[in-house]
């Protein structure tokens, strides 16, 4: 029989929030359990860093110039099918517990639970009470005023054990997408993770502000500025709690591993971690999410664990994406991979030291709306200038999907040393030397003596479109 396959999934966690992977300030046992007993990508990156655009790439396998999902306020065409139909048709029993927000429906999951509830617990009503009375403005900093017994995140891990346990001598595997909201905003968190960490590393921020970068990168500097105003003091808080969320669900991954030794299923389950994108926090001079493809943003934490199945301890720094899910799950699977799929499995990069396997020779990220972007000139031309930057009257403009800094496709290529974006109709793109300016915080596009390598990581960049749109 194949093993069942267990996808854990956390929202907006950085790539650089493990402990085994080189965060000495951060404490994550389970994550770095993980690390020590399967693989890791260091360089897996999203398709699109924003949560939807992000999980239909994840479950159709194709990036969002094919789907046209292209973020979180623009569906796009549903694909003809996704992993938990096929793993479906293969014979799984296939669930979902938790966060959504994809292409995905009731009608495809055997089992369905995008909003456990702990409602057997005496304190579940105060935890609803306080859900539904809490400050509504984002991104909030508060302590949640309940016990860590009663949280929607500890809903969902008893909800994925129930699911297991339902399924565990069944004759059937099982699939199970397990969705974490942490450590996404709202920013919160419950003793002892609120108040769990201090003095943590200040944000990356250009010196000169962001005069050298796109204007719709400017544009949501300043509405965000208006619209969500973060002193150094909220910045540092906000930091700290992040790191608590992550730490949370760090140990109720510890749960679910717990839970799959005693039950004897870590030699027969395919377990994945990784997010949809990550976060500022602070760097760039930005908080949450925006169209740009800052490292922060584009990378993500990925891990494989399949023991006995897959290599252990192993750090692997090929570029790994979640459109390569799919095909992965159908070897595991043992079944053939739908032909609308345009990843790669990564099952021979994750055995026998994955050696002269190759997955793509750069990573690959997308986003943006098709349509004119916007400019300084434009803003003022069409009066849009007092509407746009989170007039009082206006309600306060989206704070991440505001239409301006969505306005026109671009697209980021990213090897180990360069970082290339371009964008559409003559805005202004970005290039970074990432051995030099891992930060990525000075701008080296158009200048003369990065021509040669902007050109050419351009060409790599239109060759790489032209096969997927063929």
């Amino acid at each position: 029989m194949p093993p069942n396959i267990l996808l854990i999934y956390t929202d907006q966690q950085r790539y650089d929030t493990i402990g085994a992977m080189g965060n000495s300030h951060i404490q994550t046992s389970n994550l770095d359990r993980l690390v020590h007993e399967g693989v890791t990508f260091s360089h897996a990156t999203t398709p699109s860093p924003v949560c939807m655009a992000n999980r239909w790439s994840l479950h159709s396998g194709q990036w969002t110039t094919t789907h046209q999902c292209y973020s979180n306020h623009h569906a796009g065409v549903r694909p003809q099918t996704s992993i938990p139909k096929m793993l479906n048709n293969a014979g799984y029993v296939t669930g979902l517990v938790g966060k959504n927000h994809s292409f995905l429906v009731e009608e495809d999951m055997d089992y369905w639970d995008e909003s456990p509830s702990l409602n057997d617990h005496p304190e579940w009503e105060t935890w609803l009470a306080w859900v539904q009375s809490r400050n509504k403005d984002y991104p909030r900093l508060a302590e949640v005023p309940v016990p860590i017994s009663i949280t929607g995140e500890q809903a969902c891990t008893r909800s994925a054990i129930r699911f297991m346990d339902e399924h565990e001598d069944s004759d059937k595997p099982f699939f199970l997408w397990l969705s974490y909201l942490y450590p996404h905003t709202p920013f919160e968190a419950p003793e002892p993770y609120f108040s769990m960490y201090e003095n943590l590393p200040p944000p990356h921020i250009e010196p000169d502000g962001l005069t050298n970068k796109p204007f719709r990168q400017q544009f949501h500097q300043h509405n965000n500025d208006a619209i969500i105003p973060f002193t150094d003091a909220q910045i540092a808080l906000m930091r700290q709690v992040y790191y608590g969320m992550i730490t949370m669900i760090d140990d109720e991954i510890g749960k679910l591993l717990d839970y799959l030794d005693e039950h004897n299923l870590a030699d027969n389950t395919l377990l994945v971690f990784t997010s949809d994108h990550g976060d500022y926090q602070g760097d760039h001079g930005m908080v949450t999410k925006s169209p740009s493809m800052y490292d922060c943003l584009v990378r993500v934490p990925m891990i494989f664990r399949w023991s006995g199945h897959v290599d252990s301890g192993r750090v692997d720094d090929r570029f790994a994406s979640h459109i390569d899910f799919l095909p992965t799950f159908a070897e595991v699977a043992g079944i053939d991979c739908p032909d609308q799929a345009q990843g790669v499995s990564l099952m021979p990069c994750l055995t026998d030291g994955g050696d002269g396997n190759s997955i793509r020779p750069f990573a690959i990220s997308e986003y943006g709306v098709p349509d004119k972007p916007y400019s300084e000139q434009r803003l003022n031309t069409e009066g849009l200038q007092d509407k746009l930057y989170a007039n009082p009257g206006n309600a306060k403009l989206s704070w991440e999907g505001n239409p301006v800094s969505l306005a026109g496709r671009f697209r980021m290529i990213r090897t180990h040393d360069w970082k290339y974006i371009h964008y559409v109709d003559g805005e202004m793109c970005e290039l970074y030397d990432l051995k030099n300016d891992p930060h990525e915080l000075v701008n080296l596009w158009d200048k003369p003596e990065h021509r040669e390598i902007q050109i050419e990581m351009a060409s790599q960049l239109e060759a790489w479109l032209a096969s997927i749109t063929e």
